[in-house]
């Protein structure tokens, strides 16, 4: 007996309570006992049983266990794990045993049974089944127990079903004990079992004095105890085996509340088969003949049986086919098997023949058969009288053809050799391997062979091996000793020829016969192809990267400013050069290999390079190519080339074969490769003026005599660099030196250096010539001599100032200006007449800004004497140089702008 409530969605004995809608049936069916709130005091053990059926329709392994987060319930469980093995329809209990702990706080709690069978029923299963236990107190408190209950009699369990025989009826009577202070009326009904299985008698009822009448249930006061017939009459074609349909009993008070309890029955198992034989075709000429037999399943037990088919008489002639030789029949059904018999072996007799046979049944489940074996016969009907003819005439034709015989071994030919197969070894043949072609031949009655030719021709006609000539007078020639054996037949294999060159052969075998008379035959063989040597060929041809990066090495700075350092170009390696790959098949048949690099317009840009491989890898490729016999190809990596300057190249890559030359060489092509100029920053390194460094500004005095100024320069920068001198001549070379014609009026004219790089960016150092008109001569004056005292020289002109062909003045003030004060003078000395002789009025003192600066002249320079004497004799002469050409600084307006 099982009394819970349950609730929307829960499962009761495999049905889902959705509302009141119709039950859907799920493959699992579960009942607790106890059900609802299961009592327990602390300290004691509660047995928790579920019985578990299953309703499905295969066998399943389930698992039974309390789900781990239902703590601390899953640890006063002795074994929370069960695993139970069913099979359909049948049904197991699971017993848990729990132990509550003595110091358990009392109160509710909830835990869940998990039904799992993931492996048969993975859309189903897992079920959670909610499931509540009431811990009392150690001290138990009294509590008044109301819920109905009922129990079954007979009872009956799963281990011991009550067994029923077909069509017999099972009574139980179901007694309901009402516990509540309420009168009450209950209803039973069976859920799993259709209406026409269960009939259910419920007490006669009093409602008025001395009349009885039927009751649709059964009313119980407080305390009353009833009893409910319950008769379950499965239908006679009801199928063997065990049942478990739940009883529930209603209450009207609690209608939520559900009393359940399972009853197992066994319909017992009924074998009862018959079989009945027909003959449709008995009698045959030419045809099989044809039976059936009729199966009828009458029991309630599936039959499984096999029919075989037997010869019973001594020789077997005919072959037997059973469609189908296996039959299953379920109860109450019944099937139909063909047999048909067709004689096989001999012929059709002349007079009939009956054959007999039999048809045994085997039930592969040995329940038992009321007959297991049928005979039966099919006669085979005798031939019509007409087909005796052709006996007839089969004898007439073996006379005659025994006439014919004899008749031939008098006037046959006479005897002759016969070539019977002439055939090559193999139909295509490689150069490569320098294999010959080998033929076969077959040539019987060889004794009477006299000379066998072998002749190859080309296609044309013409002949390109042999003849081979072999005398069988004498016997086997020695030639063929290795490659022939005689008997009766001349068997010949794999007999050499001389056909090593590649091209197609037609070979000729021509067998003379001994006897002049007889046929000479001559007998060809189908075309046979020698490969010609595999020409080489480029698998693949590429660089090591589709762009390169030129690389140059700066100059370095150089300590002076007035000294440079020549550019230097680093020399090419194999990080700053094109480098190629190639892999080229068949290297034992490369004679040579040519590399050309072009440009894309078709310009050499880098010279022709031949590569002899006439005795395997050149020297000058070892280390960078290697071969491979497995693949038969030559492998070259990081192979250098002499392109390093900048620009696109394409390279070309042409293999030479060792033997023949094709019409046109294998040749392959790279892609564009680019060799990109390295990027350097343009700079003027040296930008002089008669060996000094270019001043801002540069002040000289006319002077027909220094008409040029020599100017050097000297720059760096990429390839793409452009360097100007202006305003003249224009474009110069990144270094040189050259002479500037300087007007000799008065005036400024700019001399400016400008460098330009690929990308626009300008660098320019400007220097401004400012030439001075020469001063007016003087008129002459007479000077007196000088004191005998000591003093100062004046700044005067002086008629010894002049000095030598150079004319630098000879007198200087005691105390000169300091170098670049404005004071500062540049002295303008005349030119020398031819005699040597100064011209005119000595020189004047010419106050020049700047005077003093560097490349000045400085009036108390060596070689003025005090009282201003030249002293010729002492001094050495001075080469005329840039002191005569003086800079002053400029205000910071009219400096020319500079890039640096």
């Amino acid at each position: 007996m099982q009394s819970y409530s349950p609730k929307s969605g829960q499962i009761v004995n495999g049905f889902e309570d959705n509302n009141g809608d119709r039950h859907k049936i799920r493959p699992i069916g579960i009942i607790l006992n106890p059900a609802g709130v299961a009592l327990v005091t602390a300290g004691e053990v509660l047995e928790l049983t579920a019985t578990i059926t299953n309703q499905g329709s295969v066998s399943a392994i389930i698992d039974v266990f309390i789900a781990e987060t239902s703590q601390p319930v899953h640890q006063w469980f002795v074994s929370p794990r069960e695993r139970l093995a069913l099979s359909p329809g049948q049904a197991s209990e699971v017993v848990f045993q729990v132990q509550i702990p003595v110091d358990a706080i009392p109160g509710t709690y909830d835990y869940t049974l998990v039904i799992d069978a993931p492996q048969h029923y993975p859309e189903e299963t897992p079920i959670d089944q909610k499931v509540r236990l009431q811990v009392m107190p150690f001290i138990q408190e009294a509590r008044t127990v109301s819920d109905p209950t009922f129990t079954l009699q007979p009872p009956t369990s799963s281990i011991s079903p009550a067994l029923l025989q077909p069509g017999q009826p099972l009574e139980l009577q179901v007694t309901v004990h009402n516990r509540s202070d309420r009168v009450d009326r209950f209803f039973l009904t069976c859920p799993d079992l259709e209406s026409r299985w269960f009939t259910i008698i419920y007490p006669e009822g009093f409602q008025q004095a001395g009349m009885a009448i039927a009751s649709d249930g059964l009313e119980l006061n407080p305390g009353d105890v009833g009893q409910i017939l319950l008769f379950i009459s499965p239908p006679p074609e009801t199928w063997a085996g065990v049942y478990t349909p739940t009883i529930r009993v209603y209450s009207a008070n609690h209608p939520d509340l559900a009393l359940l309890d399972v009853v197992y029955f066994q319909i017992a198992p009924m074998h009862l088969v018959t079989v009945e034989l027909l003959s449709l075709v008995a009698k045959i000429k030419r045809e099989a003949g044809l039976f059936e037999l009729k199966l009828s399943n009458h029991g309630n037990v599936i039959r499984e049986i096999a029919i075989h088919t037997k010869s019973t008489d001594e020789d077997d002639i005919c072959t037997y086919t059973i469609a189908p030789p296996l039959v299953r029949l379920l109860p109450g059904t019944s099937v139909i098997v063909g047999v048909s018999v067709k004689p096989t072996k001999g012929w059709r007799p002349f007079f009939g023949r009956m054959i007999n046979f039999s048809i045994e049944l085997e039930d592969l489940q040995q329940y038992p058969l009321i007959n297991d074996r049928f005979q039966a016969s099919l006669f085979w009907e005798p031939r019509p009288w007409w087909q005796f003819l052709p006996i007839v005439l089969l004898m007439s034709a073996s006379v005659a053809a025994l006439i014919f015989l004899i008749w031939w071994l008098l006037t046959r030919p006479p005897v002759r050799a016969q070539v019977m197969q002439f055939s090559p070894e193999s139909n295509s043949y490689q150069e490569l391997n320098n294999e010959a072609i080998r033929l076969n031949w077959t040539i019987s009655n060889p004794n009477h062979l006299k000379t066998v030719t072998v002749v190859g021709f080309s296609p044309d006609g013409l002949v390109r091996s042999g003849p081979f000539i072999y005398e069988f007078t004498p016997g086997l020639p020695n030639a063929l000793d290795r490659f022939c054996t005689q008997g009766e037949q001349l068997i010949c294999r794999n007999v050499w020829t001389d056909a090593r060159e590649a091209g197609d052969y037609v070979f000729e075998l021509t067998a003379i016969p001994i006897n002049p008379k007889a046929e000479t035959q001559t007998i060809r063989t189908n075309p046979i192809r020698i490969s010609p040597l595999p020409e080489p060929k480029i698998e693949e041809f590429s660089s090591t990267q589709p762009v390169y990066q030129e690389r140059l090495l700066l100059p370095n700075a150089p300590a002076n400013p007035t000294q440079s350092t020549p550019t230097a170009t680093q020399p090419a390696t194999p990080s700053n050069r094109i480098l190629l790959n190639w892999v080229v098949s068949n290297p034992d048949q490369i004679q040579q290999i040519n590399l050309l690099g072009l440009g894309p317009d078709g310009t050499v840009k880098s010279v022709e390079k031949r590569y002899n491989f006439a005795d395997g890898i050149p020297e000058e490729l070892r280390g960078f190519c290697g071969e491979n016999p497995a693949n038969r190809q030559v492998i070259c990596a990081n192979v250098p080339t002499d392109a390093i300057q900048p620009g696109d190249y394409i390279f070309h890559l042409t293999v030479i074969p060792k033997k023949g030359q094709p019409e046109q060489l294998e040749t392959r092509k790279t892609n564009t490769i680019k060799i990109l100029a390295q990027k350097i920053p343009s700079r003027i390194v040296e930008f002089t003026f008669n060996g000094q460094p270019a001043p801002p500004k540069l002040v000289r005095q006319a002077n027909p005599q220094q008409n040029s100024l020599m100017i050097s320069w000297k720059v760096e920068g990429g390839n793409g660099m452009k360097v100007e001198l202006l305003p003249a001549p224009g474009t110069v070379p990144r270094e040189g030196r050259m002479p500037y014609p300087v007007s000799q009026q008065p005036g400024s004219e700019t001399i400016t250096l400008s460098v330009t790089d690929e990308e626009g960016n300008q660098q320019q150092r400007s220097v401004i010539i400012e030439t001075l008109a020469p001063p007016p001569p003087p008129e002459p004056v007479e000077v007196p001599p000088p004191p005998a005292v000591e003093q100062a020289p004046a700044m005067v002109p002086t008629p010894g100032a002049i000095t030598g062909a150079e004319g630098d003045p000879a007198a200087a003030p005691a105390t000169p200006p300091a170098p670049g004060t404005p004071e500062a003078a540049l002295v303008i000395p005349p030119p020398p007449n031819p005699g040597g002789e100064p011209v005119g009025p000595p020189s004047l003192e010419i106050p020049v800004p700047g005077a003093n600066l560097p490349g000045g002249v400085d009036a108390a320079a060596p070689g003025a004497t005090p009282d201003g004497a030249p002293d010729a004799a002492e001094e050495p002469v001075k080469e005329p140089g840039p002191k005569f050409f003086e800079t002053q600084p400029l205000a910071p307006a009219e400096l020319p702008p500079q890039f640096n």
